[in-house]
């Protein structure tokens, strides 16, 4: 199948084992020989479609990886798909459903642009599975009363397995008429589309965890998800109503959703608290005033026994104060920002690691968030090569390219290109 091909594409392993989960790097649509996918059809109008012959070398690749690890297919928790466009879904479908026939995993699914390090690549895509070996079992989670997604999308609500719940990214419709919450039409000026979205998302998510034994209380790892960020305010307002110690998070421009109208969807990781796993929040190795961070309702680290979640982080010192690093203003072209941005960036997780105990060799997964994925993947990559040189282990890295509908730059932050989320696990 040619895997070897993906360790010249991220600096990064395919898969990372920690405990009984395996992550996964992301995958892209390419063959043995670096190419890209093309489907073979004598028509661009007959057969299968170009985002069909993708998905399915992509999701092939993600098989063979996963065996390879020690897992399969059926043992998939969660996949977080980034496409290029929205009317690509269908076909995106199509097969996925035949990879997953039945039982099928928990799913993020982002549109995102034409912005993926790889030219002509339709998607990409990373997981979440458990260890064939693992003493955990994989539980299919769906709440009766919620709307199913499953005819629609082909995704349970959840999927549980050990400590953790893995919920699908779902965004705020019934799946039955496709349209998303939003305000009604005699009353145009009353309340937020953006706050009604997520009262609506935070409501079900709230069954789903009660479904799982959990709550969303639990919620250790988020990732927003908007397609204006002008609208952060509104949903974040709605958030900190939901969760108790608020949970590590990044907030992403995205381009949009499977649903025409949906501006908000958080993609979550909620605990399963046992008696070696309690959520808890750490400060340690944080540089600038935690306090600042309570006005935007997120911990900058949590713990749970051997597990560190910490939030996205930009390169930026001091979120109350908006300074970041990068290349001298009078001579912008003698550095490569991101290379700057990217090392400063990791300094300041490193701080959070080594603050708790741990090393970068700890580091399990690494999601990377880059504004112009293209332009700036060459300088990511020797930085981050240089940060883990002294290290016997990397984690998988997945690409995520992050601007809003409208273009503009999809991390909160104007200035920093890059935002870094990390989950790291002490010991084997």
């Amino acid at each position: 199948m040619g895997n070897e091909i993906y360790e010249h594409i991220a600096p990064a392993p395919l898969t990372r084992r920690a405990g009984d989960y395996i992550f996964t790097s992301s995958f892209y649509p390419i063959n043995s020989d670096g190419s890209i996918v093309q489907p073979k059809n004598f028509s661009p109008y007959v057969g299968e479609s170009l985002v069909g012959a993708q998905t399915r070398r992509t999701l092939e690749q993600l098989q063979e990886a996963l065996v390879k690890a020690g897992s399969s297919l059926e043992n998939t928790l969660r996949v977080e798909v980034h496409l290029v466009d929205a009317t690509d879904f269908f076909e995106f479908k199509l097969v996925w459903m035949q990879f997953f026939p039945t039982s099928p995993p928990a799913r993020k699914t982002v549109i995102v642009g034409d912005e993926h390090i790889i030219p002509g690549a339709r998607l990409n895509l990373h997981a979440v599975a458990l260890a064939s070996d693992s003493q955990y079992k994989r539980e299919t989670i769906n709440v009766p009363e919620l709307p199913s997604a499953m005819e629609a999308e082909h995704v349970p609500h959840g999927i549980k397995a050990g400590i953790f719940l893995f919920p699908s990214v779902l965004p705020a419709t019934n799946f039955e008429t496709g349209l998303a919450v939003g305000k009604r039409p005699g009353f145009p000026n009353y309340g937020s589309d953006a706050e009604m979205q997520a009262h609506y998302i935070m409501h079900n998510l709230s069954k789903v965890a009660e479904a799982a034994g959990t709550s969303i209380d639990q919620i250790v790892k988020s990732q927003f998800y908007e397609t204006s960020l002008l609208n952060f305010y509104d949903v974040d307002e709605v958030w900190i109503q939901y969760v108790g110690i608020p949970p590590t998070r990044s907030s992403m421009g995205c381009r949009d959703f499977t649903v025409p109208g949906a501006l908000f969807a958080p993609n979550t990781l909620i605990l399963i608290p046992d008696e070696l796993h309690e959520k808890k929040e750490t400060l340690a190795g944080i540089a600038w005033h935690p306090e600042a961070v309570r006005k935007v309702h997120f911990s900058p680290g949590l713990t749970a026994g051997d597990w560190l979640f910490t939030a996205g982080q930009v390169p930026v010192p001091d979120f109350g104060v908006h300074e970041w690093r990068g290349a001298p203003s009078g001579l912008p072209h003698h550095w490569d920002d991101i290379e700057i941005q990217t090392e400063y960036t990791m300094e300041l997780l490193n701080d959070q690691i080594t603050g708790n105990d741990l090393t970068l060799n700890d580091v399990v997964e690494a999601k990377i968030y880059l504004i112009n994925p293209r332009r700036d993947y060459r300088g990511f990559t020797r930085a981050w090569n240089r940060i883990f040189s002294s290290f016997d282990k990397k984690p998988v890295v997945s690409f995520i390219p992050s601007t809003q509908a409208n273009g503009d730059t999809g991390i909160m932050f104007p200035g920093p290109t890059i935002e870094i989320d990390l989950i790291s696990k002490r010991g084997k």
